[in-house]
C-alpha cells in the first residue's frame, strides 16, 4: 500500500491521475459515492485511492499544488 505522502506527491507532479481523487471533504457524500463507484465501474485500472481531506490551490503558472488539511497524520488509519 502506498502511503499518503507518495500518493500526494505523484499528484503535485503531475496534476491528475486516472487512479488517486483527493477530497476536501472528510465525510461521505454524493461525490465520494461517485468517485468510489467510478473506481469500481473500471476494471482495467484496478481500482484507485480516494484521499480526504486534502486541499488544493492553483498557482499564478496554473499549477495545482495539494496538501493533507485538518488530519495530523495521514497515513494514520483512522
Amino acid at each position: 500500500m502506498r502511503s499518503a505522502q507518495d500518493l500526494l506527491a505523484e499528484l503535485n507532479a503531475s496534476d491528475e491521475s486516472p487512479r488517486i481523487e483527493a477530497k476536501r471533504s472528510r465525510e461521505i457524500g454524493k461525490s465520494i459515492m461517485e468517485t468510489v463507484i467510478a473506481f469500481a465501474n473500471e476494471p482495467a485500472l484496478g481500482g484507485g485511492y480516494l484521499l480526504l481531506g486534502v486541499n488544493w490551490e492553483v498557482d499564478v503558472k496554473g499549477d495545482t499544488r495539494y496538501w493533507a488539511e485538518g488530519v495530523p497524520d495521514p497515513n494514520k488509519a483512522q
